[in-house]
């Protein structure tokens, strides 16, 4: 079973990179954001239905499941909405770096908000999520370096990176409170399609799906189930001490991808950042 776990775990990872550049290469066409999210959510829903009717699970609306479930679809919503704003002007490198980085504001919400302890250990892994950041910040005076508004742009991916940190916090105190975890699942697709279409309107474009664009939103869709699904299942079979270092460095593969692709180079500083930011991610679901 370990091995299954195993196996769920390392696809996770490179779905999750897999998407991150999918959104990184969307963003650079200049299509509708609004449209994007909006399609994944019914994508996302849709098959988070399926899922449900084919394990004979109904949606549940009980309190907790109502007010936790909304509190994480709206943190969701808006941390990918945020994400996907940054890649319109930053490097893959670190954007995904920053935002897969929740783990580290999550430790200390979850001490904060659900009295959880913070121990020596993920106090290290906070230094090295934050030394993660600062490389990524400082720019230089060579090509590979973030000139002043890119800096700007840093702040908003933090701002995502926080965001979604709120949505894990609000799911384990969902499932800590007695809510469903599926109908959580299931809002949090709703939340995708509700966002999407403020953003449709606010941005005033066009409803209509071009070609490229529904390409796009498909494999966007069925990626984000993916990742959902294969993280699921690795947690119902495995450790998670194990699962969530794996799953949650998906920006080393959304890094790779876009190396792969010459859409930006390697450089030392980089280098040194996702080695941090994969320090920072052992550190912090390292027990002790």
């Amino acid at each position: 079973m370990l091995i299954s776990a195993t196996i769920y775990s390392v696809l996770c990872l490179f779905v999750t990179g897999l998407f991150d550049l999918v959104l990184k290469l969307y963003s650079n066409k200049g299509y509708s954001l609004g449209k994007l999210i909006f399609g994944v959510g019914l994508i996302w829903g849709f098959l988070q239905w399926v899922n449900m009717e084919f394990n004979s699970k109904s949606l549940d609306f009980s309190a907790p499941t109502l007010f936790y479930g909304t509190c994480a679809a709206v943190s969701v919503t808006v941390s990918n909405i945020l994400l996907l704003k940054s890649m319109e002007q930053l490097p893959i490198s670190a954007v995904s770096t920053i935002y897969r980085l929740n783990t580290v504001p999550l430790v200390v919400f979850a001490y904060i908000f659900l009295h959880e302890e913070i121990t020596f250990f993920r106090f290290i892994g906070i230094g090295f999520g934050l030394l993660t950041v600062f490389l990524l910040y400082q720019g230089n005076s060579n090509q590979n370096g973030l000139n002043v508004k890119q800096r700007n742009y840093i702040l908003i991916i933090i701002s995502a990176c926080f965001l979604r940190a709120f949505y894990g916090l609000f799911t384990k105190a969902g499932v800590n409170e007695g809510a469903d975890i599926e109908t959580m699942i299931f809002f949090g697709a709703i939340g995708w399609i509700i966002g999407g279409m403020g953003l449709i309107v606010f941005q005033r474009r066009n409803w209509l799906f071009l070609g490229n664009e529904l390409k796009f939103v498909i494999i966007a869709g069925l990626l984000v189930y993916a990742i959902i699904w294969l993280l699921t299942n690795a947690l119902m079979i495995g450790d998670a001490t194990l699962i969530i270092p794996v799953t949650n460095m998906g920006f080393v593969a959304a890094f790779v991808y876009s190396v792969l692709l010459r859409m930006e180079s390697m450089n030392l500083k980089k280098s040194f950042a996702i080695i941090a930011a994969c320090l920072a991610v052992y550190f912090i679901t390292a027990t002790g």
